[in-house]
């Protein structure tokens, strides 16, 4: 009986403790998250953003630069051979400008354009604050990728965009974010990886290197709580 014992009283213990895990995994490794990206009152303290860079695609480099004030308003800037790129979100309103796509000038975003994109107004951190923001997480375990584990973590905002997160187990930084967003009334599953993360100012951590797949935005600056003029946020 004493053998039979230990082993059932081990099993009881194990799915216990896993019980007891998972019920706090998911704010757990979010909290290390963003103690790893430099902190809470740090991040807070971050109220506008500029990021000068390269988009780099099929062996070309674009310059590109990314005005953002939280919550406000986000300007995304390139040119490429005398084209001008513009991509402009704000709260209420979005326009997009590719004139290889035939936008030669600024247009309206769609519905499904401006929801993908609205919640990257919130320059912080989707994490901060998640549940005041209306979001919700949920832990989906762990998985594998290049011989790394990774926890993985669905974001649900109050505007219904998912996106799961891939944390690196040791570092707890942001791996690989992966979202379905619409285009064309198609969906597209999308996949981000955030690599070569660096201090800037204001003691904060982010990515230098954003790997879409077909292109890669290499950052080369970033400036913390820059002025930057709201009339960058308008179609005129």
């Amino acid at each position: 009986m004493k053998k039979l014992f230990i082993p059932i009283l081990m099993v009881a213990s194990l799915i216990g403790s896993t019980i007891s895990v998972k019920a706090q995994t998911a704010d757990e490794i979010v909290d290390k998250y963003i103690a790893a990206i430099g902190g809470k009152d740090n991040w807070k303290k971050v109220q506008s953003m500029k990021v000068e860079g390269a988009i780099q695609v099929q062996g070309i480099e674009i310059p590109y630069s990314v005005n953002a004030i939280h919550m406000k308003g986000s300007r995304m800037q390139g040119e490429f051979q005398g084209n001008v790129f513009i991509e402009i979100t704000t709260p209420t309103k979005g326009w997009s400008q590719n004139p290889m796509a035939g936008k030669a000038t600024l247009q309206p975003m769609t519905d499904d354009e401006l929801k993908t994109k609205i919640d990257d107004l919130d320059i912080q951190s989707p994490f901060i604050d998640y549940k005041e923001k209306g979001s919700t997480i949920e832990s989906l375990g762990k998985d594998e990728e290049d011989g790394n584990e990774y926890f993985k973590i669905k974001l649900t905002t109050k505007n219904k965009n998912e996106s799961t997160y891939f944390f690196d187990t040791k570092t707890f930084l942001v791996y690989k974010q992966e979202t379905i967003i619409k285009q064309q009334g198609q969906e597209i599953k999308m996949a981000v990886k955030s690599l070569d993360y660096q201090t800037v100012d204001g003691g904060i951590k982010v990515p230098f290197k954003v790997d879409q797949g077909q292109m890669i935005l290499a950052t080369k600056k970033v400036s913390v709580n820059p002025t930057i003029d709201e009339k960058l946020f308008t179609n005129n």
